[in-house]
């Protein structure tokens, strides 16, 4: 009896790590003739971009690639950049995009919150942000793979959230 109860688990276990197995994905073929990042990187295609834009997963630069990325001020003078990004792929993709903002002496303004950019397959997509200092003259954007897991926060930290009315409300 104890060897087939044996058997039994060594039967299973195995169909269980097939299951496992089979779930893995992988990056997905990228379309012939689309340029990914890393391909722009390594033709000097992504000079033009001023080494702004950071790409934090070695996958999603083997599948989406920046088609262009600018600055401007806005009508009261503020920073505000907006960088197109596209998907060489023929499955949705979802990114996670966030700005940097840097002045005369260093961070002048903590960087903007994570957003979720959808890029359908072989699509693109635009991302905007705009600084609150006056005092912002450069911004870089950062673009992680929403797939994977990702936090801003530094493994083993805790932070303190004070619980306060904001002013104004009571």
């Amino acid at each position: 009896m104890t060897n087939r109860f044996f058997t039994a688990l060594v039967f299973i276990g195995a169909g269980l790590l097939s299951v496992v197995c089979t779930t893995v994905q992988s990056t997905p073929p990228v379309v012939a003739g689309c340029m990914t990042w890393e391909q722009q990187q390594s033709s000097g295609a992504a000079q033009r971009l001023g080494g702004s834009i950071q790409l934090l997963s070695p996958e999603l630069a083997r599948i989406v690639g920046v088609q262009d990325m600018g600055t401007a001020r806005t009508p009261t003078g503020l920073a505000s950049v907006q960088a197109e990004i596209y998907n060489c792929t023929d499955v949705d993709v979802v990114v996670l995009m966030r700005t940097r903002f840097s002045g005369d002496r260093g961070q002048s303004e903590p960087p903007s919150a994570w957003k979720t950019v959808f890029l359908p397959p072989r699509g693109q997509a635009v991302y905007g942000e705009s600084a609150v200092s006056q005092s912002t003259r450069r911004v870089a954007v950062d673009i992680h793979d929403a797939n994977r897991e990702q936090t801003q926060w530094q493994q083993g930290q805790s932070y303190r959230a004070p619980m306060q009315s904001p002013a104004g409300i009571r």
